[in-house]
């Protein structure tokens, strides 16, 4: 914008200048009174060869500024009048009149009949008076815009009056004239058969110019009916408004249009100066969209559509000189303004801007021309007369060809956007089909890697009900390995989906650093011990004692890399460091596995960055597993903005750098600390406690009862909310200090359940209700606390996770009973 604006203001001011300039010479001003060098009277003379004259140089004038003074007053008062010094008389927007006179003689047997001539039809009076050598009125005729168009003698948009020599061949012709327009009074005298063979060639070219602006208006009305570019409509307004000012200027309109209408006549000038803006205005914003691209050049031309209204508004209210006058600034501003925008537009490289531009110049220039013909600045031809409409004619048939080319810039457009659309279709399409297979293969992985451990766990229970004592121990032990193993499957697939949806919650806990690092690696360890592979675990001694993190999504994260170095690590070593770093301005866990296993090489590196997938994928890969491991760590970097490097090379190992943001916190803030160790599986000592397990899975309830019971808690069932509702409603002996509720029931779901226990009187309201659900995702577990329940059991449930949650919930003294104030709705928080 800076250079559109820079190079675009010589230009401009040049223009502005150029176009005050010549305003000013067109507005009133004081004219010379100069006596002429010698006092005899100059006289037109008229000629054998004689076919035009005109009125330069024996023009004689004098001002009446009140408008006052008659003919008889002059001539007995004998006021003196002065030589006009230019060729044309024009003072300009005046409220003053003039008299003018000049004299004409005849060379006996010429020019018995000549027409006079004043070939400007905007004047509102002009009163003709014309004596012979002896000053006896010969002949008076009033004419003027503001009488009816009939009331002339000769029917033309010019104002004609016929003068006969036959017998005075000298005469005197006297001009009282005042006008509300610009005061110009280009004087003529013609031949009257030279004057119809001129006339009518100009009438030629005038039928040429109004049938050419037709021409473009019904032409660009067709276009703007069959495509509804809005452009075309603001484009045949201003063609319409600018055809009916030419009209209205050359008097052919008051001629042929509203002949009976002289204040139709009046008001048509300063009312279509104000549409030509408004249209030339929004025309120029719609085509060049400057609200899109030049805020400037926009503003001006918003400018120039307000001043226009006023022009239009006002020509309805006020006197039409005060009107005119102000008019023909709000002209300047309006073409100063669209020449800026042109030129600014083409300097920043729109390419509509060029024909535009030159339109707008071709009128200006038009006008110029016209206007310096009537100062008298250049010869007054056919040509310059008309040299104004000439450049209109241009500037019309070049905004044509500029919205013609915008038309074609757009089809081009709409081709290119059609093919890369089409591309990208196609890419997408692509895309979606390899997205389809990887699905597939992804699922044909599940369905392989699900039924490992399932078959384990069947083959096992079968060998189970048919062997005794210590073969039936490891049957059991081999069956619920497996088991742990699907569980891990179904949670890794759950964790990466809910992950790569952006769904999950995070859940900050403070943790035992070195502790959860050593339990992580705790598996590596032993599978290094086993398979001879050397282990290496060190640990830096800037770690703090606790830190605070989402511990779930750090081991999910932890012991995907450390099983792909156990998996491809045949040999060799095993080395895990961890020590604390910087990621983003943020404290983090900084955790380096290296192994010595088959490495990678570039190829197989960036396949796995994909979704999902193995360096090798055929139906003969060598190693066991879904193929989202690095796919699930990057979704976990991701969502606690961590980072994940990978390093390998081909047959020498991989080193992966894995950095995860956590916030290291004192002993003494730390709160409570989540547990690495696993519970004892000893019965809870000291606790004599009633629980209530509603669940709809008879499997489920037994199962589930069992483990209670191992662990010293006396249980009664129900099979969903209703039958709940109905027990603890009921008359009984006892109380229960816990209820187990499944989400999931028939009849009535647990959320409900939980939400009217609550609300209700039974004496169970505020106990500890605890969710044991299916739904393992982070938001399920919020929706519980939010529906009023204290903790979150996830199944398959362990002995281990039923301990530790009767610890937290239930007294450890022999006779206590505890009660928990229900989470409110806003809690989003599950106990620490």
């Amino acid at each position: 914008m800076g250079l559109s604006m820079t190079n675009s203001k010589p230009g401009i001011f040049l223009l502005l200048n150029t176009l005050l300039l010549l305003l000013s010479l067109h507005a009133p001003q004081s004219v010379a009174r100069e006596e002429p060098a010698s006092n005899e009277e100059k006289i037109l003379t008229i000629q054998a060869d004689s076919k035009k004259l005109t009125t330069a140089g024996a023009l004689y004038f004098i001002e009446d500024p009140l408008i006052q003074w008659s003919l008889p007053y002059l001539l007995n008062n004998n006021i003196p009048f002065q030589l006009y010094p230019k060729a044309v008389f024009n003072e300009g927007f005046t409220a003053s009149g003039f008299w003018l006179k000049f004299t004409v003689q005849s060379q006996p047997g010429y020019g018995h009949e000549w027409l006079m001539e004043i070939d400007y039809p905007l004047l509102d009076v002009i009163d003709i008076f014309v004596l012979d050598e002896h000053q006896n009125l010969i002949h008076h005729e009033k004419m003027g815009d503001t009488l009816p168009f009939n009331s002339r003698r000769i029917l033309h948009r010019n104002f004609i009056l016929p003068l006969y020599f036959q017998t005075h061949h000298k005469q005197t012709v006297y001009l009282q004239v005042h006008s509300s327009s610009s005061l110009q009074v280009p004087v003529r005298l013609w031949e009257v058969n030279h004057f119809t063979s001129e006339r009518s060639n100009e009438q030629y070219g005038l039928g040429l110019y109004y049938g050419m602006m037709l021409v473009m208006f019904l032409y660009n009305l067709f276009l703007w009916t069959s495509i509804r570019d809005a452009d075309y409509l603001h484009y045949i307004a201003y063609i319409a408004a600018f055809s009916w000012i030419q009209l209205a200027t050359s008097g052919l309109g008051y001629q042929f249009l509203w002949p009976g209408s002289s204040w139709f006549q009046q008001i048509s000038i300063p009312f279509t100066i104000g549409l030509v803006g408004v249209f030339g205005s929004t025309f120029t914003r719609r085509f060049l969209q400057t609200k899109l691209h030049h805020k400037y050049a926009d503003m001006a031309l918003k400018l120039c559509v307000t001043l226009s209204l006023a022009i239009c508004v006002t020509s309805f209210i006020f006197d039409i000189p005060t009107v005119m006058s102000v008019g023909k600034f709000v002209g300047v501003i309006f073409l100063s303004s669209v020449f800026y925008a042109s030129f600014a537009m083409l300097l920043k490289g729109h390419r509509q801007a060029r024909y535009f531009l030159a339109a707008w110049v071709a009128l200006i220039i038009g006008g110029m021309i016209t206007i310096g013909m009537m100062l008298g600045l250049l010869p007054n031809n056919i040509w310059t007369v008309h040299a104004s409409k000439i450049g209109s004619a241009l500037e019309i048939t070049l905004l044509s060809f500029a919205l013609a080319d915008r038309i074609k810039m757009l089809q081009k457009e709409k081709i290119q956007a059609e093919t890369r659309m089409k591309k990208e279709l196609e890419a997408r399409a692509e895309r979606l089909a390899e997205s389809n297979r990887l699905k597939n293969d992804f699922l044909a992985t599940i369905s392989h890697e699900f039924r490992t451990p399932l078959n384990g766990i069947i083959g096992s229970l079968e060998l189970a009900t048919e062997e005794k004592g210590r073969n039936l121990m490891n049957n059991l032990q081999d069956a619920r390995d497996s088991a742990r193993d699907m569980l891990d499957l179904v949670d890794n697939v759950l964790t990466y989906t809910e992950l790569q949806a952006g769904n999950r919650i995070l859940s900050p806990e403070t943790v035992d650093c070195r502790t959860l690092l050593l339990t992580a690696t705790d598996h590596t360890h032993q599978y290094c011990a086993r398979n001879r592979i050397s282990f290496e675990l060190q640990l830096a001694d800037d770690i703090p004692d606790y830190v605070r993190a989402d511990i779930k999504c750090l081991r999910h994260a932890l012991k995907a890399l450390l099983d792909n170095a156990e998996k491809f690590t045949a040999e060799g070593s095993v080395t895990v460091k961890a020590g604390m770093g910087q990621i983003h301005d943020k404290t983090c866990l900084s955790i380096e596995i290296i192994d010595s296993g088959i490495g990678m090489t570039e190829s197989e590196l960036a396949r796995i960055q994909q979704y999902f997938g193995q360096a090798d994928s055929s139906m003969e890969r060598q190693y066991q597993g879904l193929g989202i491991g690095l796919s699930l760590v990057r979704a976990v970097c991701y969502a606690m903005q961590g980072d994940v490097t990978i390093e390998s090379e081909k047959y020498k190992g991989t080193r992966v750098c894995l950095s995860i943001p956590v916030q290291p916190v004192q002993q003494s803030t730390s709160g409570k600390v989540t547990a690495i160790a696993a519970h004892s599986l000893t019965p809870i000592e000291y606790i004599q406690a009633r629980a209530l397990i509603v669940e709809d899975n008879n499997v489920n309830q037994r199962v589930l009862r069992a483990m209670l019971r191992r662990l010293n808690i006396e249980c009664d069932v129900a099979d969903n909310g209703e039958k709940a509702l109905a027990l603890l409603n009921g008359e009984r002996s006892y109380h229960y200090d816990l209820i187990f509720m499944d989400c999931q029931m028939p009849v009535m779901n647990g959320f409900e359940a939980t939400a009217i226990i609550r609300t209700s009187a039974v004496a169970e309201s505020k106990v500890p209700i605890i969710a044991v659900t299916a739904n393992a995702l982070s938001g399920d577990e919020k929706r519980c606390h939010q529906a009023g329940m204290n903790d979150y059991l996830s199944k398959p449930v362990s002995i281990e996770a039923l301990r530790t949650v009767l610890a937290r919930w239930l007294p450890q003294k022999d006779g206590d009973t505890l009660t928990a104030e229900a989470p409110t709705a806003a809690s989003d928080q599950p106990p620490e």
